[in-house]
């Protein structure tokens, strides 16, 4: 018998899935980090689908992009103290 799995169960399979799975070595097609910044910063589904599609199939702009999201979370927790 299957077993279920948690929502964050897959969300941590997902991330590191995508974390390692699409090397990009060449860096073939990546936005700078202006533009992670931005979609980070100021999502904007019809603005940053080309980024956030990218990312999905670009393991070292997925895991920028998971850093900038970290330091956003640190910075707003920041400023709520």
């Amino acid at each position: 018998m299957r077993r279920e799995i948690s929502e964050q169960e897959f969300l941590d399979f997902a991330k590191s899935y995508l974390s390692e799975a699409f090397p990009n070595p060449q860096r073939i097609g990546c936005p700078c980090d202006w533009d992670l910044i931005e979609m980070a910063e100021r999502p904007n589904e019809a603005k940053h689908a080309a980024v956030s599609e990218h990312i999905t199939f670009c393991s070292p702009c997925f895991n920028r992009y998971m850093d900038i999201l970290g330091e956003l979370k640190r910075r707003m927790r920041a400023s709520r103290e």
